[in-house]
């Protein structure tokens, strides 16, 4: 793809990534599925993003609406900007709900705020509307040693519901509605890694997102 944000994705990024997908059989089915995309065809509304949406039963929980879900664990802002030729643009969604940046949070701050808003403006660009949501609080002791950054992700969420009220067409705030008296991820919703979410916590975001979509 080419385009003016292509300098923010380096190639080594870009590369590493795919040599990521390459391992996942999530990768896999999704490249089975790129094969009916024409079938397919129009989709009202698309979710993009990891593990976080990869695992929400989004069918189950929106049966009256038209809904794919395009997530791959693992992935980080690099690999949604990677697919976006294969897993957005091909189904003309009408609204698109990003869920991104957990993977990556140890990257400096400006470089997670300034890739997320170039996929999301791209997206919104060739003609979908844009919701994105806000990173989830972690909960201690997370598997990955990233609750250090607990006070980055409020950070990154303050900035980019402002910038996203101004320039996409929603911020989705999980983080308030998933967070304890403490600021980490609740117990009940909490799965056993500490950033995995249980069958509660997806109940919680479904209202969130329910009135959005198409």
């Amino acid at each position: 793809m080419a385009g003016r944000y292509d300098t923010l994705f380096d190639q080594k990024s870009l590369r590493e990534i795919q040599e990521f997908f390459d391992t996942r059989d999530r990768w896999r089915d999704i490249l089975e599925y790129r094969k009916i995309s024409a079938e397919v065809g129009h989709v009202r509304n698309l979710f993009y993003g990891d593990s976080i949406t990869d695992l929400w039963p989004l069918h189950e929980f929106f049966p009256n609406h038209s809904v794919l879900n395009r997530g791959i664990g693992g992935d980080n802002v690099n690999g949604l900007y990677l697919r976006l030729d294969g897993d957005v643009y091909p189904y003309t969604p009408e609204k698109v709900f990003l869920l991104i940046g957990i993977n990556g949070i140890e990257w400096p701050k400006q470089t997670i705020l300034d890739k997320t808003r170039a996929v999301a403006s791209m997206i919104r660009e060739h003609g979908s509307k844009v919701y994105l949501g806000s990173i989830l609080p972690l909960r201690s002791p997370d598997a990955w040693d990233r609750f250090q950054f607990q006070e980055k992700i409020v950070e990154i969420n303050e900035e980019q519901r402002e910038w996203s009220l101004r320039n996409l067409d929603g911020f989705l705030d999980y983080h308030s509605r998933v967070k304890d008296a403490a600021g980490q991820l609740a117990a009940e919703f909490a799965r056993p890694d500490g950033t995995h979410l249980t069958f509660a916590a997806y109940r919680v975001m479904a209202e969130v997102v329910r009135p959005h979509l198409a």
